[in-house]
């Protein structure tokens, strides 16, 4: 045998072995795993229900609030906790299922409500198919012989069996979370006065499965039960009806697919031709502030110009706001001129009693026993004590030293300049010869 073919036959060989070793040392396990949702339905969770509800003649509608009501042979779903946000929707809701509505009530949203106390269902805590087992599980383990403590007491050895079954089992569903569409468990129809499809039909229930019971003594029209629980359960009221699903209605794209989910959504909603079917989510609302531009644009820019107006005058500046004067002394003459001014106009009267009484010590240089004079004698004898070359206005000067009490700030004023202008003349003229 020539040497490539020896050397062809020990890669055949090799590769041989390799397979033959891979084949002993490894294990192949099929893994479901969801596809990726694609076109509408990546963006519409409800797009298969929307499928199956136009198949069966239905119309599907998704809504955020119960203004305005559906039409009256409509179904509504109530798929959030907050569509009573205002009071008198509960009564609105009431008498639209009276007068011929179809309500579909999901017991996670209705259990413990203060609202829909008009509903005649009771609804209970769902228990998940595993949860059973392994109470039971806990049980065993609590009474196994050989894990017993002799000087424990058996109350105590039983709960610390408890706590740590209850530990492992939420560490289980930490690191293996099971999906609701993976308890899957058989429904029928057995109990229904009106089957949704034909008599004694049985389902596979992909969710959790809780427990509804029927209030004041009514009949069940419709019910979906199992060895679990009910998953759903009607009854009517006025001329409509209310049905009741526990806890929840699978209608997201991946839920509905799982088992007869489909059939049982179908059901539920009473999907028939011509009727419209409403899913009222969370409450929304436009936008508060799309809202106040729509409604109140112009307040809504004035304000904002008010505020922006405030921010800057608060804003750091580097600078005064506005020039800084010189600091300069003043004169006396500007502050004496600022002070009259100032009283001037504060008042006038008191201005001409300090220039009164600033003439009367000029007067009294010139006129002897000025004191003991009037006005009038006053006023001539000032006028002998001056020079002729500077004659007084006897008249005017005797009416300004009695300006009365009803005369106007103005009059007072006018009096007021005639004081100072004799007084200065008085300090500037000599005095009058004698008389020979």
């Amino acid at each position: 045998m020539k040497a490539p073919q020896v050397l062809r036959l020990l890669g055949a060989l090799v590769v041989v072995a390799f397979s033959l070793w891979v084949m002993v040392h490894t294990r192949w396990e099929e893994v479901d795993v969801d596809n990726d949702p694609r076109g509408a339905a990546a963006t519409d969770e409800t797009y298969s229900l929307r499928q199956v509800l136009q198949a069966a003649g239905a119309t599907l509608e998704k809504r955020t609030s119960l203004e305005p009501m559906p039409p009256a042979d409509a179904t509504l779903v109530l798929g959030s906790s907050l569509w009573a946000i205002f009071p008198e929707r509960d009564a609105r809701l009431k008498a639209w299922v009276e007068h011929g509505g179809h309500l579909v009530v999901l017991g996670r949203y209705a259990r413990g409500k203060e609202e829909l106390r008009w509903v005649p269902l009771s609804f209970a805590r769902p228990v998940a198919p595993h949860a059973a087992s392994a109470a039971e599980n806990a049980d065993t383990d609590a009474t196994d012989p050989d894990d017993e403590d002799e000087d424990a007491p058996p109350a105590r050895k039983k709960t610390d069996e408890q706590q740590r079954e209850r530990q492992r089992r939420r560490l289980r569903d930490m690191l293996e979370p099971r999906k609701p569409w993976d308890q899957c468990t058989r429904v029928d129809e057995a109990d229904s006065a009106q089957p949704a499809f034909e008599p004694g039909r049985t389902y596979q229930a992909c969710a959790s499965i809780g427990t509804i019971h029927a209030l004041e003594h009514l009949q069940p029209t419709w019910q979906l039960s199992g060895d679990e629980g009910t998953l759903a359960m009607r009854v009517a009221l006025g001329r409509g009806d209310v049905t009741g699903v526990a806890p929840q209605l699978m209608t997201d794209n991946h839920g509905l697919l799982h088992g007869d989910n489909a059939l049982i959504a179908t059901a539920v909603l009473q999907a028939a031709p011509g009727r419209a079917v409403w899913l009222i989510g969370d409450e929304a609302r436009e936008p508060l502030l799309k809202w106040l531009w729509q409604e109140a644009r112009t307040p809504l820019l004035l304000s904002m110009l008010a505020i922006a107006m405030g921010l800057w005058r608060l804003m750091v500046r580097f600078g005064p706001r506005e020039a800084v004067p010189p600091q300069a002394r003043r004169s006396m003459g500007e502050q004496v001129r600022g002070t009259g001014r100032f009283v001037a106009s504060i008042d006038p009267a008191a201005l001409h009693a300090a220039t009164r009484i600033a003439f009367d010590d000029a007067a009294r240089k010139r006129v002897e026993r000025w004191s003991e004079l009037d006005d009038t004698q006053r006023v001539e004898a000032l006028a002998r004590a001056v020079a002729h070359a500077h004659t007084i206005d006897q008249p005017t000067l005797l009416v300004s030293l009695n300006v009365g009490g009803g005369a106007t700030p103005a009059q007072i004023l006018a009096a007021t300049t005639v004081l100072e202008q004799a007084r200065r003349a008085l300090l500037r003229t000599p005095p009058a010869p004698p008389a020979p």
